[in-house]
């Protein structure tokens, strides 16, 4: 009997045996279809993330000030301000962009009669919109000339205007806010990033912010570019040093960069995406047991066909060939159905979250993993050989003359 002859015979006993052999193949089905899952969604959220990170770009630097225990020690340093930025451009040339970033909270806007409750505010000057995508849908961003006069002026997002303005007509609009009153010079798309759709936002010149409004010239983080061609940990590490001389030696402050933040996400959600795959792939193991189980009692129920077979000719390598090729059927097609079922659930998954806008609007974009299928599918058939291996040697031992007596 040749392989494909043996492996007839496999599908034939699959047949006369449908139900036996689904329960057999179950915990193949399952841990294919998890680890493949588990891959699929580790990938998923994994291209998501890059994604959203290409928003701000793989070369941009952030600049915060974390004081920690350091915060007790009464100095003339308590906060990033924005003379800090001319400091630090001062003594790293190789900084092509710098721009800073103040948050001024949640407030209510009104026009008029209508109101909007709970926008996000945010201070900005003219180059925060060149270190962030900031999709303009109409008029014009904060320029320099604004951040320069000081201008009472105010870009919203597309949820702001529909909310305060239902006709669609924002530009040159008056916007009133606790202590301040704007006009509309720009209306930019819904902000979207790692998950958070900060969809009612407000932006206005920091200078504006700090002067007639909040107070001070604080800045909650400094975002920079470094220039073309320049290795990113190397302008970083100057950067780090024009602070250090700047709080005096006191390690107050975290200069980090999109890319370093970028591949922590990827490590962690690859480290998690290992794990869980190694917990999956234990119920390969156990779906193995049950292949071992029933070949056993295959072995059993043909008793009389293994000696049948020996008394014509057939050699004991023959029949352990026959069972080890039905034991690797069974797991290949558990694995096929499993790998099959992974599928579904992609296709699934990605149709729910573009209609639910989760985690973008987009939705997560799921595409299968071949590989990893194919490599569990390939894995499970030598599942199926490992623990079929003792039935087929089992068969393969039995004598012709004891198993052509044997009820």
């Amino acid at each position: 009997m040749n392989f494909w002859d043996a492996f007839k015979v496999a599908i034939d006993m699959l047949r006369v045996h449908k139900l036996r052999a689904f329960l057999t193949m179950l915990g193949v089905i399952i841990g294919v279809m998890s680890v493949s899952l588990i891959v699929l969604a580790m990938s998923a959220f994994q291209t998501y993330v890059s994604d959203q990170f290409s928003r701000i770009g793989s070369d941009t630097i952030f600049v915060m000030f974390r004081p920690g225990r350091e915060g007790q020690f009464q100095g003339d340093v308590d906060a990033l301000n924005v003379s800090d930025i001319d400091f630090i451009r001062a003594r790293v040339p190789e900084i092509e962009i710098a721009s800073g970033y103040r948050e001024a909270g949640k407030h209510d806007l009104r026009s008029g009669i209508t109101k909007l409750e709970d926008a996000s505010v945010k201070g900005i000057d003219q180059n925060f919109v060149a270190l962030n995508t900031v999709e303009l849908l109409e008029g014009r961003h904060i320029s320099e000339q604004d951040q320069t006069a000081k201008a009472s002026v105010a870009v919203i997002s597309e949820d702001v205007r529909n909310g305060l303005f239902p006709d669609g007509h924002a530009i040159g609009k008056i916007v009133q806010l606790d202590g301040l009153t704007v006009e509309i010079i720009g209306v930019a798309k819904n902000l979207e990033l790692m998950g958070e759709r900060d969809t009612k936002v407000m932006f206005i010149p920091l200078a504006t912010a700090n002067s007639k409004w909040l107070g001070g010239d604080k800045v909650d983080l400094i975002l920079m570019r470094a220039k073309k061609g320049l290795t990113i940990n190397k302008v970083m590490d100057k950067i780090w040093e024009s602070l250090m001389l700047r709080s005096g030696g006191r390690p107050i402050y975290n200069v980090e960069s999109s890319e370093n933040i970028l591949k922590i996400f990827q490590n962690i959600l690859g480290v998690i995406g290992m794990i869980l795959s190694g917990i999956a792939a234990l119920s390969l193991l156990v779906g193995g047991i049950g292949v071992m189980n029933i070949m056993l009692v295959s072995v059993t129920e043909r008793t009389r066909e293994i000696g049948l077979r020996k008394a014509v000719g057939a050699k004991p390598i023959a029949i352990m060939t026959q069972f080890l090729i039905e034991s690797a059927s069974l797991t290949l097609m558990g694995g096929l159905i499993g790998m099959a079922i992974a599928w579904g659930f992609g296709n699934v998954l990605t149709v729910v979250t573009m209609m639910s806008k989760w985690p973008r609007e987009g939705g997560l974009a799921a595409p299968f993993p071949m590989g990893a299928a194919i490599g569990s599918m390939i894995f499970s058939a030598l599942i199926g050989v490992v623990f079929g291996f003792y039935p087929a040697a089992r068969a393969a031992k039995l004598h012709p003359i004891e198993a052509l007596r044997s009820e």
